[in-house]
């Protein structure tokens, strides 16, 4: 999660939907407090209006918007220009399992490698109950609490509205991508049906099917 006062916004990062380099882009631009795990533990005490700590505050990379809206005084977080990057669940799972088979530093590299097959790997992500996108994004009842929701398959396209909207230039560099070949060909039926009943709010939400983007897809 970015969260700049001037300009002021709050980007909050999905992990394997070009978060990283949409983080490293809005750096320069971004009026941050320096890093230090003190400022990161301040989003635990909960609302910090009162003394003013939010000035300080500095969220973890992958934190959630409710927890800055649980954190920030009302009047500045509505005043943030709030926005997320998403991808169609089907390819960001098969991004995140390539990010891992051939991450040899990461700690669940071995354990996914001897995984037998994708399908194997598919039904563990399921068994862990994570790596939703909608969470990310809503409160309580499923409301969205960002005003921008940007898509990774128009990813140029809508990282300049990003920039139209906060009146900056940035360019996007390409950082933490995984090489597989197309999404697709990795589902079985029975793993694609698994993955689209599983991910059903983030693929109903977000406008996914399968085949990707829908015409329609929606935009926060």
């Amino acid at each position: 999660m970015v969260f700049s006062r001037q300009p002021p916004f709050l980007f909050v990062h999905i992990d394997k939907a070009a978060g990283s380099s949409i983080a490293i882009a809005l750096q320069p631009i971004a009026s941050r407090p320096k890093r230090s795990r003190w400022r990161r533990r301040l989003m635990w005490l909960g609302p910090l209006n009162r003394l003013g700590l939010y000035r300080a505050l500095e969220f973890p990379a992958h934190a959630y918007a409710i927890h800055a809206k649980r954190c920030l005084p009302p009047a500045v977080y509505d005043n943030l220009f709030k926005f997320a990057f998403v991808r169609n669940p089907w390819d960001r799972l098969v991004s995140r399992y390539a990010y891992l088979l051939n991450n040899e530093k990461h700690p669940r590299h071995e354990f996914v490698r001897r995984m037998k097959t994708f399908d194997d790997y598919v039904a563990w992500e399921m068994r862990r109950g994570k790596f939703f996108q909608h969470t990310y994004v809503t409160a309580a009842g499923g409301k969205l609490i960002v005003d921008f929701i940007g898509h990774y398959e128009r990813l140029s396209e809508d990282f300049q509205k990003v920039c139209a909207r906060l009146g900056v230039k940035a360019e996007l560099p390409r950082t933490n991508a995984s090489s597989h070949r197309d999404y697709r060909t990795y589902y079985s039926p029975s793993a694609r049906d698994l993955v689209g009943n599983y991910f059903q709010r983030d693929i109903e939400l977000f406008g996914y099917d399968f085949d990707g983007l829908k015409e329609d897809g929606t935009k926060a």
